[in-house]
């Protein structure tokens, strides 16, 4: 009787587990690239155990993702890498692309942030990466809905308190403070140039880029193919999908959601022993 309530507990379990770790890699993986790309192209922490356990995650999520999220199949992990970066993200490749240009048709201003030669174009596709690649690490709040549909795979309390919960709130929390973490070094990129000023503009527009990013990859699904294979359809849809009164709502409502909790989370980071002077 035991070992047949043990195995009604354990064979859900280890399905779930089985079809979400690989997910939960990868999703893990992407999130964190932008806080090691925040490490060599703003500021990086005091705290060189955090930054090793920042590359050490990076690469083990990576290696897990690779072999259950694609199979073991690395030209699939990068088809997956270009899908993200190019086909959910149009938008922000193209306000990347055209802020960099901004920025080095003003490099000769007296800026010192722009007159820094030490930038060199790896910088830049440094910057155009994190970029393009930041709305990831505050994507994975919406992975909460993985969470519900695990919930109702696993009938047990106790097994959905004591495993599921905890996979997802730890998942969860390093994709937020990765999102945290990177804005952060961000703000301190700006002090170091004396333009402190800029940093909440700075912050509420990515906030607000990443808002626009989610609801384009959670709800309208795009990727890269879609380009080739319904170039019209992609280009007449994507414009009229994001000004309508639902996306306006979604965007706005995700927007606030993650400022707010930036708000909450930001000064508690920034006094941790990781920032500490």
């Amino acid at each position: 009787m035991l070992l047949a309530q043990i195995s009604n507990w354990t064979d859900p379990l280890t399905q779930v587990i089985a079809s979400d770790i690989g997910r939960i890699a990868w999703n893990t993986f992407l999130a964190l690239v932008p806080l090691a790309l925040s490490f060599s192209l703003f500021y990086q922490p005091r705290s060189r155990l955090f930054c090793w356990s920042t590359y050490i995650l990076l690469s083990l999520s990576f290696i897990v993702g690779i072999k259950k999220y694609n199979n073991g199949n690395l030209l699939e992990a990068l088809e997956r890498i270009i899908i993200s970066l190019w086909g959910v993200r149009l938008i922000f490749i193209a306000i990347s692309i055209g802020l960099i240009m901004i920025l080095n048709s003003l490099s000769r201003s007296k800026s010192p942030i722009l007159q820094d030669r030490n930038r060199s174009i790896l910088w830049w596709i440094g910057l155009f990466l994190f970029i393009v690649i930041l709305p990831n690490a505050p994507y994975i709040l919406t992975d909460i809905i993985h969470f519900y549909a695990a919930v109702r795979t696993i009938y047990s309390a106790w097994v959905v308190t004591l495993v599921i919960l905890p996979i997802y709130i730890v998942f969860i929390g390093v994709g937020w403070f990765a999102y945290v973490f990177s804005l952060i070094n961000v703000g301190k990129y700006l002090i170091k140039y004396q333009l402190d000023r800029y940093t909440a503009l700075t912050e509420l527009s990515l906030h607000l880029l990443c808002a626009i990013g989610i609801y384009i990859g959670r709800f309208l699904r795009f990727n890269s193919w879609s380009l080739v294979t319904q170039p019209k359809q992609f280009l007449s849809v994507l414009p009229g999908e994001l000004i309508g009164k639902f996306p306006v709502v979604v965007i706005l409502l995700t927007f606030s959601i993650i400022a707010i909790l930036y708000a909450i989370c930001k000064p508690l980071s920034q006094r941790s022993l990781i920032y500490g002077e």
